[in-house]
């Protein structure tokens, strides 16, 4: 007999989610406000998802319109629990998904120089470092800002669905 594993699936924020939020956004930043992040929360709720595993938020994301062609991704945790397991991937799409349908053209995010990890996995999402924010954190490290086409971002998505990893090395149709 095999056993089912639950599957990650993505929706909205709920008020009840409140303590899950506050426990992965310390876990996953230097800068932790509970009371910021809170209220910020709480006035672009549209633009707040969470994601679940069985019944955990493992991971969120917030984000909302910066212009009438931006979107912002302002925030998104992983718990260190669950990372590498495609959960920041789902997370970022799903905000991508919901930019595009609110008719917005480019995504746009911060992260730290230092942030490899993150750095990695944007690039391989499409998003190009746009420049450098020196002094952006409160602790003095420098932030780049990453921008990607929306338009790009599922094409791209789409090819890898096709031609894989190869096809990304070979040029096919990948940018």
């Amino acid at each position: 007999m095999s056993v089912s594993l639950p599957q990650p699936f993505i929706r909205r924020y709920l008020p009840d989610d409140k303590y899950s939020i506050l426990m992965l956004e310390a876990e996953a930043f230097n800068e932790h406000n509970p009371y910021e992040y809170i209220n910020f929360y709480e006035v672009f709720r549209d633009g707040f998802f969470v994601c679940v595993l069985g019944s955990d938020v493992v991971g969120f994301i917030v984000g909302y319109a910066l212009s009438e062609s931006e979107g912002h991704i302002f925030s998104v945790a992983v718990s260190k629990y669950y990372r590498n397991r495609g959960i920041a991937e789902l997370l970022i799409d799903h905000m991508c998904t919901y930019f595009l349908i609110k008719g917005l053209q480019k995504a746009s995010l911060e992260v730290r120089v230092s942030n490899k990890p993150a750095i990695n996995l944007y690039t391989k999402l499409g998003f190009m470092t746009a420049w450098v924010e020196s002094q952006y954190y409160s602790d003095g490290e420098d932030g780049y800002v990453m921008m990607a086409n929306l338009n790009s971002y599922f094409f791209r998505k789409e090819q890898m669905k096709v031609f894989g990893e190869a096809g990304k090395k070979e040029g096919k149709g990948v940018n």
